[in-house]
């Protein structure tokens, strides 16, 4: 029941994030009997942690936590990241993130409370590699089956086109226009090249827009 306790306490935190951190650190990474657990639900925490307007921490001052931050943050990010890309399952994700961040007797990885403090909150506000799920494995798709798919589907690609272009009173509706046209397409492989086309295209639209 402990996961309970601790999404009970995430949804009831209203102290500044590095307090609630710290406290969170406390009572299920020091003092907790399942701290790895507790970093996955943390970290797939849907909301935002604390009240990031409070700008004066308790635990740990500002001017530390800006230093920490600093000289922490692209190590942490790049265990997450590494350890993504080794596709693990779930469950060895995290246990392997919480002993390599916040287990570790190798002395460039934190080892004060108030350095572990600030990596878990980086890996829950910083790290784009959580929350993690592991990839699956798919059959290849070659340049030149993509390709020709590409001009089998030209059609209804150029109909979802004309609907990212066309003007709507919110997204959804947009988005159902775009699922309109890819239902009809029944192929599992063509169904993946003409969700690539479609996104890239968005992408783009989107960038040109900025």
């Amino acid at each position: 029941m402990e996961k309970e306790s601790l999404l009970n306490t995430l949804d009831k935190a209203t102290a500044n994030a590095v307090d609630v951190y710290f406290d969170l650190y406390t009572t299920y990474f020091e003092d907790g009997k399942e701290p790895e657990e507790a970093l996955r639900t943390i970290l797939e925490y849907p909301n935002e942690i604390g009240d990031t307007k409070d700008k004066n921490p308790q635990s740990i001052s500002l001017q530390d936590e800006t230093k920490l931050f600093f000289s922490l943050e692209e190590l942490i990010c790049g265990i997450a990241e590494r350890l993504a890309e080794m596709n693990l399952p779930q469950d060895e994700y995290y246990k392997k993130l919480y002993r390599n961040v916040f287990n570790s007797d190798n002395e460039l990885y934190p080892q004060s409370k108030e350095e572990k403090v600030i990596a878990l909150k980086i890996l829950s506000e910083r790290a784009v590699a959580v929350p993690y799920f592991p990839i699956e494995e798919m059959d290849k798709i070659s340049k030149e089956e993509f390709e020709q798919t590409v001009q089998d589907l030209r059609p209804s690609i150029q109909e979802a086109f004309c609907m990212l272009q066309r003007r709507f009173s919110n997204m959804p509706e947009r988005i159902a226009q775009i699922l309109r046209i890819a239902d009809k397409i029944t192929d599992k492989r063509e169904k993946i090249i003409f969700w690539t086309v479609i996104i890239n295209k968005m992408r783009s639209v989107n960038k040109n827009r900025e």
